[in-house]
């Protein structure tokens, strides 16, 4: 009984360990992935506009950090 307890012990550690181990390579290669894509001017892109930045919506965001 004390065995079997040890090993699903053992089996959770090693899970997380692996899970953490995935999770840090993910980061590690985005992170790189990214700073070789470089910045996008905005204006050169081929989507449509989402979102422009008028008077009013200025006026709005500085009112949500005052």
């Amino acid at each position: 009984m004390e065995k079997q307890k040890g090993s699903n012990r053992r089996s959770f550690l090693r899970g997380a360990l692996v899970a953490a181990g995935a999770t840090s390579a993910t980061i590690l290669t985005a992170g790189t992935a990214v700073g070789k894509a470089g910045k996008i001017a905005s204006d050169k892109s081929a989507g449509p506009i989402l979102y422009r930045r008028t008077e009013e919506s200025e006026r709005y965001y500085k009112t949500l950090y005052t």
